[in-house]
């Protein structure tokens, strides 16, 4: 098939291959996506997918959060305050853009190129500067803030979620991986709490470095895909003394296959909704773990049997590091062999 087109269709997928490359789309009637530009494109060099797919602009490049809102209960709550969260899995949330200006300080060109399918070039536009920062959503994306609850020192502490974090939308590259986008330190939201949304440069640097250490030592991680920084003033008490300075904001991007976590889960069992715990259990399964029947009457057996092994296996190659979680908490573990980063030595 050297030299020429070949296109096969898999209900909602589009499988293409050309000149030894391969490529998964998702179809969406009001998407102009990355693989029409592919398709559309006149070069057929086979160095072409590497040379050519890295886009340079955001004017093609899509994000949709619309895998979630049409499947999963959206909170009917739209208004940004604090608040006990009931009968949904995601609540609209908008980032709140910094007051003072905002530097671009580091980009993994790795997550980047390999991930987001974006030359390095486009890093250097207003546009992504406006993205990462939290200043701009994309046309199509509706931002989400998650809903998770969790134990703590021993006790159920209820209601947690992303008191500082917006899902901005969800990405299919060239490859066919869905990757989930994240701004951390991006403001408040309705799991907020007492916090204020945001994160400090320090921690956020600590993010950024830790977790392309542990990629690049083979341990699965969530990926920092750039971190900006502002002139805004962030009161912190860096070691619980009393002792409060200000800091610099700062808003990392990071990426992973999924933020679902065991908190995702629990927050549904502990508050009896069965129904949507259900739902969500199903999506999970169907859309993370293709080893798992859907209809078998003991998926969710199976599931747990899979996450136990699955997460043991990633202490086993933390251990293997000398790597110590600081903050480790049902909240904090993602259903999926994948580290989520927080304070760690």
């Amino acid at each position: 098939m050297f030299g020429c087109w070949a296109i096969l269709w898999f209900s909602s997928l589009t499988l293409v291959y050309h000149s030894g490359c391969y490529l998964i789309d998702t179809i969406s009637a009001n998407s102009f996506s990355h693989l029409d530009n592919y398709i559309n494109a006149s070069t057929l060099d086979q160095d072409y997918c590497e040379k050519k797919l890295k886009l340079t602009t955001l004017d093609e490049w899509k994000l949709s959060t619309e895998m979630f809102t049409a499947t999963l209960p959206i909170d009917h709550i739209q208004e940004n305050y604090v608040r006990e969260v009931q009968d949904c899995i995601f609540s609209v949330g908008y980032p709140t853009p910094f007051k003072s200006r905002v530097l671009l300080v580091a980009v993994s060109e790795e997550v980047l190129e390999e991930i987001l399918d974006l030359d390095m070039s486009a890093s250097s536009s207003d546009d992504f500067l406006q993205l990462v920062s939290g200043t701009k959503i994309m046309f199509g994306s509706l931002p989400l803030t998650h809903r998770y609850g969790g134990h703590q020192f021993g006790s159920w502490a209820g209601q947690l979620g992303d008191g500082r974090a917006h899902l901005i939308g969800i990405y299919t590259n060239r490859f066919g991986s869905r990757w989930e986008l994240q701004l951390k330190g991006s403001g408040r939201t309705p799991y907020s709490r007492r916090g204020d949304g945001r994160a400090v440069l320090r921690s956020s640097i600590r993010e950024f470095l830790g977790s392309e250490a542990m990629h690049y030592l083979g341990i699965p991680t969530s990926r920092a895909a750039s971190l900006v920084v502002s002139d805004d003033n962030i009161w912190r008490d860096q070691f619980y003394n009393g002792n409060i300075k200000k800091e610099r904001g700062a808003i990392v991007l990071r990426v992973a296959k999924s933020w679902f976590r065991i908190g995702s889960l629990e927050i549904l069992a502990q508050s009896g909704e069965l129904d949507l715990l259900r739902m969500l259990l199903d999506m999970v399964i169907k859309e993370h773990f293709p080893k798992i029947n859907i209809n078998d009457s003991n998926k969710y057996l199976a599931f747990f049997s899979q996450v136990v092994s699955e997460t043991a296996h990633l202490i086993g190659l933390w251990m293997s590091v000398g790597f110590a979680h600081g903050e480790i908490k049902r909240g904090r573990v993602v259903l999926f062999d994948l580290h989520n980063l927080f304070p760690f030595g």
